[in-house]
């Protein structure tokens, strides 16, 4: 049975798209079941809509409370069965409504535990580093402090801006990503302390 995987996203949903492509084929071994954002209008939610999926919008600012919202967030989720959630550009720090029921994977710009937060790409360039990249990896209640599941490293170049380095590092992470997912539908994973095992050899 395919794994069913519901996406969270905040902007233009690339990450989305990679893996609407992938589920395509069933021995991919997941299914997109539904897209929510935090922001209505945006073209992640249009990209789930052309490929025919429910969508769900849950703003922090329609709550009178940040936990109000989490709670809201987690029954959306739920209404689709997900085995797996995966945040995919989704820029709202999920709480303990929504991480106490599903297992979430995030991907972040930046070899992890270095340069944590929204600008890991421009912090890594500030810094001086010869060699960033990307992690995919569990969430938990911090800030891109869960368990890594994976990481991929990216050479900064001579000449490398923000966004030169940044969209670099976006195909690495789309292909990490779709091969984490890929291999946690297929055939599972474990969590001991912060060592996360993928495999069915477990």
């Amino acid at each position: 049975m395919s794994s069913r995987l519901v996406v969270l996203v905040s902007g233009s949903g690339t990450n989305l798209q990679a893996l609407l492509d992938v589920a395509a084929d069933p021995a991919y071994g997941a299914t997109v079941v539904a897209v929510g954002a935090d922001r209505p209008a945006i073209e992640g939610l249009a990209r789930a809509e052309r490929a025919g999926l429910p969508t769900f919008t849950e703003r922090v600012s329609d709550h009178t409370a940040r936990e109000a919202w989490d709670s809201a967030l987690a029954e959306k989720i739920a209404e689709y069965k997900p085995d797996l959630v995966v945040s995919a550009g989704f820029m709202k720090i999920l709480g303990p409504a929504v991480l106490s029921r599903f297992t979430v994977v995030n991907t972040h710009p930046a070899l992890l535990p270095a340069f944590p937060g929204a600008h890991a790409v421009r912090d890594a360039l500030a810094y001086g580093v010869k060699v960033t990249g990307c992690t995919v990896h569990l969430v938990d209640d911090g800030v891109d402090t869960g368990p890594v599941i994976a990481q991929t490293a990216v050479p900064v170049e001579d000449g490398d801006d923000e966004a030169t380095l940044h969209e670099r590092i976006k195909v690495v992470e789309r292909g990490l990503l779709v091969e984490v997912v890929g291999r946690m539908a297929r055939e599972g994973w474990r969590v001991s302390g912060r060592t996360v095992r993928l495999g069915t050899t477990l």
